[in-house]
């Protein structure tokens, strides 16, 4: 039976839940816990087709995500059923998204990889031996608190008087100014600004939909000239405190050779969960 590709810019929501039940019957037989990201506010361009579903007689048996916040790298999150493996089928994923990725002048996969994953780790070496490590991740998570923050210290939710002085701080590179504002006032996510004495000097991300029962914490970023003062400190108490009035756990990934960061999560009890090797592929290797 010939597999079927769709690739799209967006999901539908019956879509959404085959992806994770899928992805459900996958990771819990491999003890995968790098979850996949469906959502596309950080995009550099919304409108690139990231999902690409393969399916056998109507059901879908592997999936192929692309995480695209800059042009410079596809982050490659994929999966495949196991009755399906051995087949070609993520092959044919992702010589789809490598034809798109062409089309839109993105240069290179990072494919992400955990070290338990002993199919993932087969494919690369098989398929790409030449295959370059780029960085491993640390998913960290702490129980949030609230933090009092000094008189002089406000926190504000991004809006759209404030999303100046967010981008201001922040050292995300966006399209243009409506494609900044449609992400940061995303339903899923709630953009922050700290001022000290008015000033803005910091900012952060909370990121997750209104069911989940963990926060992602990012795009955290201190202005430049500002730093070495101890304002991360003042971030980190600030997210805490703001997830801690939601409800909701917080989670964050960090690159393990960045040992500033490291240090400063630690010193607020973020301990990490799990680790993702991320490996890049030229673009062009995958046509």
């Amino acid at each position: 039976m010939s597999l079927e590709v769709k690739a799209c810019a967006a999901l539908t929501e019956p879509e959404r839940a085959e992806i994770l039940a899928l992805q459900n019957e996958v990771y819990s037989g491999e003890n995968l816990k790098n979850t996949v990201w469906l959502q596309t506010e950080s995009h550099f361009d919304r409108t690139v087709p990231c999902f690409y579903l393969g399916r056998e007689n109507d059901a879908l048996t592997a999936f192929l995500s692309l995480f695209l916040p800059t042009q410079e790298e596809a982050e490659v999150t994929a999966f495949t059923k196991q009755s399906a493996r051995n087949c070609g089928q993520f092959t044919a994923l992702l010589h789809a998204a490598a034809k798109e990725m062409q089309v839109h002048g993105v240069p290179d996969f990072l494919f992400d990889l955990e070290p338990q994953s002993e199919t993932g780790k087969a494919y690369l070496k098989k398929h790409f031996p030449n295959a370059v490590h780029s960085h491993t991740e640390y998913r960290m998570t702490c129980e949030p608190a609230v933090f009092p923050l000094p008189e002089n210290i406000t926190v504000k939710c991004v809006t759209g008087e404030t999303l100046a002085d967010y981008l201001s701080v922040s050292l995300r590179k966006y399209k243009n100014f409506e494609a900044a504002k449609e992400m940061l006032l995303a339903e899923n996510r709630t953009a922050y600004v700290l001022y000290v004495n008015g000033e803005p000097i910091g900012v952060f991300d909370l990121a997750g939909e209104k069911t989940d029962e963990t926060l992602s914490l990012c795009g955290v970023a201190v202005k430049a000239g500002e730093r070495g003062r101890g304002y991360g400190k003042l971030l980190m108490r600030a997210a805490l405190t703001e997830a801690k009035n939601a409800g909701k756990g917080i989670e964050l990934d960090v690159d393990s050779e960045n040992p500033t960061a490291l240090n400063l999560y630690r010193s607020f009890g973020f301990a990490p969960t799990f680790e993702v090797e991320y490996w890049r592929v030229p673009v062009h290797d995958c046509l």
